[in-house]
């Protein structure tokens, strides 16, 4: 895989939901944000497609769960958006729920 297929296949949109009384555009701020590998044979076979993701942000600001709430193509780059999602870290003390949309394009 190359270079670029691992920065194409970046979040392309993002909702991150913060906890409390805080106002509703406060939430979690991302600090490391990892790039998806594309999966080879989805490479091999010109594969595209996206994964939605929810994530829990706990306080010390690492992801505590991460699950697929929806797919182009099921199955097919859901590991791959879980695995770089769960390397992702957030500023401490601004726990919250997320989600965002991974899009991998070739």
């Amino acid at each position: 895989m190359t270079l670029k297929h691992a920065l194409m296949a970046a979040a392309t949109a993002m909702t991150l939901i913060g906890a409390g009384a805080a106002p509703a555009f406060a939430g979690p701020v991302v600090t490391k944000q990892v790039a998806p590998e594309y999966p080879r044979g989805a490479e091999r076979r010109s594969l595209e497609g996206t994964v939605d993701l929810a994530f829990e942000v706990n306080a010390s600001g690492r992801i505590e769960s991460v699950e697929v709430v929806g797919a182009s193509m099921p199955g097919v780059f859901d590991s791959a958006a879980i695995e770089a999602v769960e390397q992702w870290e957030f500023e401490e003390n601004n726990a919250g729920r997320g989600e965002v949309t991974i899009a991998f394009q070739l």
